[in-house]
């Protein structure tokens, strides 16, 4: 019986592993929900073209703004590093611009800063990848942004990464220096697996643990043959080889290359982009949502400070947006998978000066996809950006905070 079981087990484990489906993110619906409501918000993120070849260029532009929400749990945002969100190195990064500036390292940000982003990357490895937006914010790590999927056919030619030297040279950085960095980690190695091998197969070090164990820490323990002379003449050996290693890369180094720059850092805070012209203020009153239904309810209060109409065109949530127009807006707002459609009641321009109640319903299932409801959460709290415009065209991007309760629960547990 107990071998009928094992090998039962074997053929059920065999066919769980030869079923593998297609992994369709980067674990962004792992994050608790706090972590992508609360802290940051992409839109107008667009990924352009969906179909290259190797060597061809993808262009990722949009726009993120850190949230005045920040959580207090969380390191206060200070440092930031804009970047693509990849699967390895399928892409090669060549060209990234933050509020029209070259980025090409981290910058500075803050609570209710907005940046404008523009990454150009190279196709290098044919296949159909999933590509993101990110920013990576330290002592958080990266959040996401919408995503979509590009298709990497074959090029005429091998991928090749040509870059200038300062010396005026021209290097294929897919391939430069490869050969040697290869051999000499291999050499290294060598070295390693050398001295794993001597004292775990022939020794009794690993093999005779209950032995080895017992003894005091510096007892070499020759009399039972556990550390001799012999050992300590083969250790010196390798611990000379070892040195000797470094210093013969020392020498290659500094004759093959005897002009050398540090690693340069570049750091700077980008030129502070308004989020709008001051049109609306708004104060939430809660929001609801419905699990069975995929349906949020959002209730606050608007008032128009402008002298013109004001009308709300959507609302950004995390890496979502949801559009109160038709198609075309909607399809201008980002990948189809993240943008939904937003019903705003009353939907109609609100006049100078007046306040008014609205209340805002979304039905979608990338709520519940991308875990942005926090359902079980000790604080039920989301927030996203209002995105109003006037007649002239002037927008106003408003940060709100509001309560939610999940009518589900509501409905167990309160009367």
């Amino acid at each position: 019986m107990r071998i009928r079981f094992a090998v039962i087990l074997s053929l059920v484990a065999v066919l769980i592993s030869s079923y593998a489906t297609r992994v369709f993110a980067h674990g962004e619906a792992a994050d608790e929900p706090f972590l992508k409501d609360l802290t940051v918000a992409f839109y107008d993120v667009h990924v352009s073209p969906t179909s290259i070849k190797v060597g061809e260029p993808v262009t990722i532009t949009g726009t993120v703004k850190v949230l005045e929400t920040w959580p207090y749990t969380l390191d206060p945002p200070q440092t930031a590093y804009v970047t693509p969100v990849v699967p390895g190195p399928c892409f090669v990064l060549t060209e990234r611009i933050v509020n029209g500036e070259s980025a090409p390292g981290s910058i500075f940000v803050e609570k209710g800063g907005i940046y404008q982003f523009k990454m150009v990357m190279t196709g290098r490895n044919p296949g159909h990848w999933h590509v993101h937006p990110g920013i990576a914010i330290q002592g958080t790590g990266t959040l996401l942004g919408p995503g979509e999927w590009v298709d990497v056919q074959p090029g005429a030619q091998p991928f090749k990464l040509d870059v200038t030297l300062l010396d005026g040279k021209t290097v294929d950085l897919e391939h430069f220096g490869g050969a040697f960095v290869w051999w000499w980690s291999f050499a290294g190695f060598l070295v390693g697996v050398i001295w794993m091998l001597y004292w775990t197969v022939p020794k009794r070090t690993v093999t005779r643990l209950a032995v080895t164990l017992q003894l005091p820490i510096n007892d070499d323990a020759p009399d039972i043959g556990l550390i001799t002379p012999r050992d300590h003449m083969w250790m010196d050996l390798l611990a000379g080889i070892t040195v000797l290693m470094l210093i013969v890369g020392w020498v290659y180094m500094a004759v093959k290359y005897p002009v050398r720059l540090p690693q340069q850092t570049v750091r700077f805070a980008p030129d502070t982009i308004s989020p709008g012209d001051g049109l609306i203020s708004v104060h939430p009153n809660g929001a609801t949502f419905d699990e069975k239904t995929d349906t949020l309810l959002i209730n606050f209060e608007a008032k128009n400070n402008s002298p013109s109409p004001v009308a709300l065109k959507q609302y950004i949530m995390a890496m979502t947006t949801f559009v109160n127009g038709g198609k075309d807006e909607m399809a201008a707002a980002g990948p189809s998978h993240y943008v939904g459609l937003l019903a705003v009641d009353p939907d109609s321009a609100i006049a100078p000066g007046e306040t008014r109640k609205l209340t805002l319903k979304m039905s979608n299932e990338v709520f519940l996809e991308e875990r942005l409801i926090p359902l079980h959460d000790p604080q039920q709290l989301i927030a996203g950006l209002l995105r109003f415009q006037n007649a002239e065209g002037k927008e106003d991007l408003v940060t709100l905070k509001s309560v939610l309760v999940p009518t589900e629960f509501r409905g167990q547990y309160l009367p």
